[in-house]
């Protein structure tokens, strides 16, 4: 066909000479990738109701009935040209908001720690990682990481900012930018929680818009104490389990967020954290997802997913938490339909 070596920008099929023909070749260029969209005029004489609902269901955009006068034909050309072109111009711009997007995504996704640094902090500290993160059709703005600070303890945090969208995305990178050159001196010489909390806030606090906001939840895991000391901020409430019991322990999450009071102050708080036991954090979308019926998930179905993914048989033999990790999500994704209304973000350190 001809038509596809011009690639035209409007089309107007004349149907007066064979009326099949002319609906098989509308309907064989709506097909085609490049005249999915295109105007697709059909000049005919015949104006009968039942024909004219054929033309439309071949796919044409409108039709010129003869005999038409030339203004007519004038006007309607004009008008579909400038919606080919309007058209055209919307796809683009999606086209690059979609490139300019998938970049930003693998900025964020690089926010978080790299295999590599997890790998190597489990050798050293004898520690198991396992980690699940997704991202939502939007840009989000939970991530999470972990530094040493000595042979015997961890630096660990989790944290959300509120909203999502480019917003939420932008706030991330200011907040990981604090954390990772700003506060290295203050994580180094840190021994509470709390007081790192409140640097924070107040820095967020000069930096985010009015009504925007964080929640974070930051801890030191010290192996030779066997203790988890942490600050939170209005985060999810991590939980504490002991490989293959089926009891679980909420940490307590209350706190203000960070960036919404600047003299905030936090509370320092601390659980044992012994060999064999698995701390779970994760962002919010675990408890706040609905499931196939419309009802949320929430904080009682939360921790039964929990109990059960810790009492699989197959999750005593393997400690690294990564048996655990994967049948709560086995079990989460049976009951909550995709695509998530936000980012996933799921980690265990498990003591071996």
């Amino acid at each position: 066909m001809q038509v596809k070596n011009l690639m035209p920008d409007m089309i107007i099929l004349d149907l007066a000479r064979s009326k099949a023909a002319g609906l098989e070749t509308c309907r064989i260029l709506r097909n085609h990738g490049h005249f999915k969209t295109l105007p697709i005029i059909v000049s005919t004489p015949s104006n009968s109701p039942e024909y004219r609902a054929q033309i439309y269901d071949a796919g044409a955009t409108d039709i010129f009935p003869v005999p038409v006068s030339e203004k007519e034909v004038q006007n309607r050309v004009h008008m579909y040209l400038n919606y080919r072109k309007a058209m055209t111009g919307l796809q683009q711009y999606h086209a690059r908001m979609a490139r300019e997007l998938k970049l930003a995504r693998a900025m964020q996704d690089a926010l978080l720690p790299p295999l590599s640094q997890l790998e190597q902090i489990a050798k050293s500290h004898q520690l198991a990682f396992a980690c699940r993160s997704e991202s939502s059709e939007e840009m989000g703005g939970d991530f999470w990481g972990i530094d040493v600070l000595d042979a015997d303890r961890l630096f660990i945090y989790i944290t959300d900012f509120s909203g999502h969208g480019l917003s939420a995305s932008l706030n991330t990178f200011r907040l990981h930018s604090l954390i990772s050159h700003d506060q290295i001196t203050a994580r180094e010489t840190m021994t509470s929680p709390a007081d790192y909390l409140e640097k924070l806030n107040r820095d967020l606090f000069n930096l985010l818009p009015t009504e925007q906001y964080a929640t974070m939840l930051c801890g030191i895991i010290d192996l030779k104490k066997n203790v988890f000391t942490y600050a939170a901020a209005a985060s999810t409430a991590p939980v504490k389990m002991t490989i293959g019991v089926r009891a679980t322990q909420s940490l307590d999450p209350s706190g203000f967020p960070l960036g919404m009071i600047e003299e905030a102050r936090y509370d320092v708080r601390q659980v044992p954290f012994k060999k064999g036991e698995i701390l779970f954090f994760y962002s919010d979308v675990l408890t706040e997802s609905q499931d196939h019926q419309g009802r949320m998930i929430g904080e009682e179905k939360f921790l039964e997913l929990c109990q059960a993914a810790n009492m699989r048989p197959d999750n005593a033999q393997n400690v690294t938490g990564q048996v655990f990790l994967d049948g709560f999500m086995e079990d989460f994704n049976s009951r909550v339909p995709r695509p998530l209304l936000d980012d996933l973000t799921a980690v265990t350190v498990t003591r071996l």
